[in-house]
């Protein structure tokens, strides 16, 4: 994990599945409470449901600080963000500064219509 502008980094790789569940759920938890965090799939190369289940709960647990995906353009994970039921659950970007730049707004008030549930304008 890492600090880039105002946000928390917090970088993956390899095959995100069940038997590195402890991994993840972890790094999940150690995340700090008080600032947006970007996940960065860039260099992951598959997800199971037990991952993306996590990084649904984690998005949930965050509130009101944003939570985006960072993806390899035309990878894999780029068709299963795309798909539902991760469609309208979680912001995806291909640019990382891009992404850095959206998290860097207010946090979103939970009265208000989430905005999250719109995907870049890529997807």
């Amino acid at each position: 994990m890492y600090v880039a502008d105002s946000c928390l980094v917090l970088p993956f790789a390899g095959a995100l599945a069940a038997d590195r569940y402890p991994e993840f759920r972890t790094a999940f938890e150690r995340t700090e409470l008080d600032r947006p965090v970007i996940v960065d799939l860039r260099e992951v190369s598959s997800v199971d449901p037990t991952f993306l289940a996590e990084l649904l709960l984690f998005r949930r647990r965050r509130r009101p600080w944003r939570v985006a995906v960072l993806l390899r353009p035309g990878g894999d994970l780029e068709r299963i963000f795309g798909l539902a039921p991760m469609k309208g659950k979680v912001r995806v970007f291909e640019d990382e500064a891009r992404g850095r730049a959206e998290l860097d707004r207010e946090p979103f008030d939970e009265n208000a219509e989430d905005d999250e549930g719109e995907l870049a304008a890529e997807y």
